[in-house]
């Protein structure tokens, strides 16, 4: 065993491996609220730190809140799947990240014909197609908007990107790429020179970039949507051996990213305080079923672009990393 591993650090990599399969409840009372959160996939670090800031907020509310999570992101049938489970058991309030903006919708709406209250966290559902509390997570198009700024700016306004698009039909993938046009079309010195998904997965973000280095041998950044391709793209930048041509970008700020960003192999990535959109999430869902308080349609949870300097010894701990 590594001595630089904590034991903190091997609780996390021992939940990750179970997650999948494998869920949480956390302890309660008969009287004790009880509350589902059911997100995308426990195979990104991701939802693993989502899923600590929800259960801090089950303990300081005195929740009993049940953790769900579908096999792989993209599962849809398993996600619905896991919706009826917990319709059928009746919580308090269901915590949804929906797969994507439109598939969970008829499963939000029987929530809603059987009067079970729904907030959303981290991926919107459709507007206006069926009834949620409260959307709780960042303000994802702006949050690429500051990225897009940012890459550009460290281009000197001139230079060819390819971008890493997630999941086509997720409104965190389509807000992303929205917020990144916005600044990118406009840019005169700038040629997007392609565009493609590879679905929030490393492997597919490796090979996506391994296509666009054989089409656009030219090209000087990959704007990642997610630090899962990003990782992909490093790879496959290190392979072709243009680490010192080509920067890359990511977004989430998952544990493995940052030694990625310390090794100067990823220019920044956005920290999105998933744990926070956790909390907030059980909160609010509290606030509102619990408490009987009016909560915001949207309740922005902040973001901010790290860089090789911001992963100090501070910020690490912070996250519970050493």
């Amino acid at each position: 065993m590594n001595p630089s591993i904590n034991k903190k650090m091997w609780a996390i990599i021992l939940v990750a491996i179970f997650a999948v399969s494998i869920p949480f409840t956390t302890a309660g009372a008969a009287d004790k609220p009880k509350f589902s959160f059911i997100v995308k996939d426990m195979t990104n670090p991701y939802y693993l730190r989502m899923s600590e800031g929800a259960k801090q907020a089950a303990e300081d509310l005195g929740v009993e809140l049940t953790w769900l999570a579908a096999k792989f992101n993209g599962d849809i049938e398993g996600q619905i799947a896991l919706v009826e489970s917990q319709i059928i058991k009746k919580p308090d309030c269901l915590i949804l990240v929906p797969m994507n903006a439109v598939a969970l919708v008829p499963k939000i709406r029987e929530c809603n014909q059987k009067g079970i209250p729904v907030v959303t966290a981290d991926t919107r559902s459709k507007e206006g197609a069926a009834d949620v509390i409260s959307f709780v997570g960042l303000d994802e198009k702006e949050s690429a908007v500051g990225m897009a700024k940012f890459l550009v700016k460290h281009l000197n306004g001139k230079g060819k990107i390819a971008i890493l698009e997630g999941y086509r039909g997720s409104s965190t993938a389509e807000e992303r790429l929205k917020g990144f046009h916005e600044v990118l079309d406009n840019e005169s010195g700038i040629e997007i020179v392609a565009s493609v998904s590879a679905e929030w997965d490393r492997e597919k973000g490796l090979k996506a970039t391994e296509d666009i280095l054989q089409a656009h041998p030219d090209v000087n950044a990959i704007l990642a949507s997610n630090d899962e391709m990003a990782l992909g793209a490093i790879q496959a930048v290190k392979t072709a051996g243009k680490l010192d041509q080509i920067v890359i970008v990511g977004d989430d700020a998952i544990p493995a990213v940052l030694d990625a960003l310390k090794a100067g192999e990823l220019l920044a990535t956005i920290d999105g305080n998933t744990d926070k959109v956790g909390y907030n999430a059980v909160q609010t869902a509290y606030r509102a079923v619990v408490k009987k308080e009016e909560v915001p349609k949207w309740v922005v949870v902040p973001s901010t672009i790290l860089t090789k300097e911001d992963v100090t010894a501070e910020y690490l701990k912070s996250r519970g990393i050493e």
